[in-house]
C-alpha cells in the first residue's frame, strides 16, 4: 500500500526497500525528517497481519506493535484502490485503544476526482481522512501540516545529528547478525528467525558505551552476486554496501561452524577497501568442540587463508549464550581510535629515519631511490604519503615494509593503512 514509499519522501532518501512485491518490509526501520524548521523520528515497519501463522509474518507484527509502542503519534496507512480490508479494521482497534494521536490517510489518490470513491473508509470512524500520493507527492505537505498540528509540542525533540561512531553489521546470511543486534540493544529490534536473508533492510540504532553514543547498523546479508535471487535481494545488498561506506568501523560476523571461506574473505576485502575500521567476530563458538588451542588454531588458520588479517583483531563470541558479547564493543571502540589517529610529521621523520636505516631502499632501473620525508594527510583512515625522488620506481614490496614497520610503531591494529609515494 506504499508504507516505505511515503517514509523514503518523508525523510527524503530511499532508505526503506521499495518494491510491487508485498511484504518487503519486515524490520523496524528508523528515519529522521524535517518539517517547519522541527525533527522528528519516522518509523518504517511491515505490514500487519494480525491471524498469520507463518514465523516471519508473525515477527513482523510483534515490530509493528513493538514500533506503536514506541511512537507519539501513529499514521494508518490504507489503499485507496482497495476495499476496507480485516487488517484495517484490526489496526483501527489497537489505535483507538492506544490513546495516541492519530491520523487516517489514503495513499494511491493522484487526483480529487478519485477521493470520491474512497467515502468507504469513514466507516473506520478514524475522522477526516487525507488524501494523498507517496509515489507522486501530492498532499505530503498538506498531511504533514496535519501532523503537526495534532503532536503535542513536549513531543518533538531535535535529532542528535552527529554521532561519535557508526559501526555496522555485516556478513553472510544467517551468521547471526539480527541477533547480535538486538544483545547489544537488549531489545528485539530486528527480527530474527532460523530462516536466511531475514533482515532486508538496514536497520539502526543509538546505544550507550561508556559515555559515548554510538549508531549500530544491523544490514542484510551478502551473497555472491551469482546466487542473488531477485530484485528485492539484489537491492538489500546494494544497502549494505552503501553501509560499508558510509559506516567507521564494520562487525563482519562469521559462522565459526562453517568457517571462513571464499565469501567471508571478499566481505572482509571489501571493508579494507573501503577503508574502513574492521573487527571480524566468530559467532556461534558455543557449538565447536574445542580444547585451549583451538581458538589459536582458528585465528591462524584465518590469517593463512587471507594474510591481511594479521593486522585485524578476531573475536570469539556465542549471542545467544550470551557469551564475551560486550567485548566486541569494547574491541570496536578501541579500532574506532585507531581509525581517527593522527601522528606528527616529526614523529613520521624520526620513523622514516629508523626504517631506512634497517632496510633501505633498493635500486631500481639504475636509480638509487631516497625517502626525504613524510606526512599523515589524511585520518579516518589514515592516509601517508611519503616523498621521495623517483615515487613511480618504489616497489609494492618496500610498500608493504613500510606498512608494517608503521604498524609496528604506532599500532592501527584493525584499520587499513594507505601509503603513497610523492615526488619532491
Amino acid at each position: 500500500m506504499g508504507k516505505s514509499t511515503l517514509f523514503n519522501r518523508l525523510i527524503g532518501k530511499r532508505h526503506s526497500i521499495v518494491s510491487p512485491v508485498e511484504g518487503v518490509t519486515r524490520d523496524r526501520v528508523y528515519g529522521q525528517m524535517e518539517w517547519t524548521g522541527k525533527n522528528y523520528n519516522v518509523i518504517d515497519t511491515g505490514g500487519y497481519l494480525p491471524e498469520t501463522e507463518d514465523v516471519i509474518d508473525k515477527a513482523v507484527r510483534i515490530q509493528s506493535e513493538i514500533a506503536s509502542d514506541e511512537a507519539d503519534f501513529l499514521i494508518l496507512l490504507v489503499d485507496g484502490n482497495e476495499d476496507i480490508t480485516t487488517s484495517d479494521r484490526y489496526l483501527v482497534e489497537l489505535i483507538l485503544k492506544s490513546g495516541k494521536p492519530f491520523i487516517l490517510v489514503i495513499n494511491k489518490i493522484d487526483d480529487s476526482v478519485h477521493e470520491i470513491s474512497t467515502l468507504q473508509f469513514y466507516e473506520l470512524g478514524l475522522g477526516e481522512p487525507v488524501h494523498i500520493s507517496a509515489i507522486s507527492g501530492r498532499n505530503v505537505g498538506d498531511f504533514l501540516d496535519r501532523i503537526i498540528k495534532k503532536i503535542p509540542e513536549k513531543q518533538s525533540s531535535p535529532i542528535e545529528k552527529e554521532k561519535e561512531l557508526n559501526l555496522a553489521i555485516i556478513g553472510m546470511p544467517n551468521v547471526g547478525k539480527s541477533s547480535l543486534m538486538n544483545a547489544l540493544l537488549k531489545e528485539e529490534k530486528s527480527i530474527v528467525t532460523e530462516i536466511a536473508g531475514t533482515t532486508r533492510d538496514s536497520v539502526d540504532s543509538y546505544i550507550q558505551y561508556y559515555g559515548n553514543t554510538y549508531r549500530v547498523i544491523d544490514t542484510a546479508g551478502l551473497r555472491r552476486k551469482a546466487k542473488v535471487g531477485d530484485s528485492i535481494e539484489f537491492y538489500s545488498a546494494v544497502r549494505t554496501n552503501r553501509v560499508i561506506d558510509e559506516c567507521q568501523v564494520a562487525l563482519v560476523l562469521l559462522d565459526a561452524k562453517k568457517g571462513f571461506d571464499r565469501q567471508d574473505k571478499d566481505i572482509v576485502r571489501h571493508v579494507i577497501d573501503s577503508g574502513r575500521g574492521m573487527v571480524l567476530v566468530v559467532n556461534k563458538w558455543d557449538l565447536i568442540e574445542k580444547d585451549s588451542s583451538t581458538m589459536k588454531e582458528y585465528t591462524e588458520d584465518i590469517q593463512l587463508f587471507f594474510k591481511s588479517m594479521e593486522h585485524y583483531p578476531i573475536r570469539y563470541i556465542s549471542v545467544k549464550e550470551n557469551r564475551r558479547v560486550w567485548n566486541v564493543m569494547e574491541t570496536a571502540s578501541q579500532v574506532f581510535e585507531e581509525y581517527s589517529r593522527k601522528i606528527s610529521t616529526s614523529k613520521l621523520n624520526n620513523f622514516i629515519t629508523e626504517a631506512v636505516r634497517r632496510y633501505p631502499p633498493p635500486a631500481v632501473k639504475g636509480k638509487f631511490l631516497k625517502l626525504k620525508y613524510a606526512t599523515q594527510v589524511h585520518h579516518s583512515p589514515p592516509i601517508f604519503a611519503f616523498f621521495t625522488n623517483f615515487p613511480e620506481l618504489f616497489p609494492i614490496s618496500y610498500k608493504r615494509y613500510l606498512e608494517n614497520q608503521l604498524r609496528k610503531k604506532f599500532g592501527f591494529n584493525g584499520i587499513p593503512i594507505k601509503i603513497s609515494f610523492r615526488k619532491k
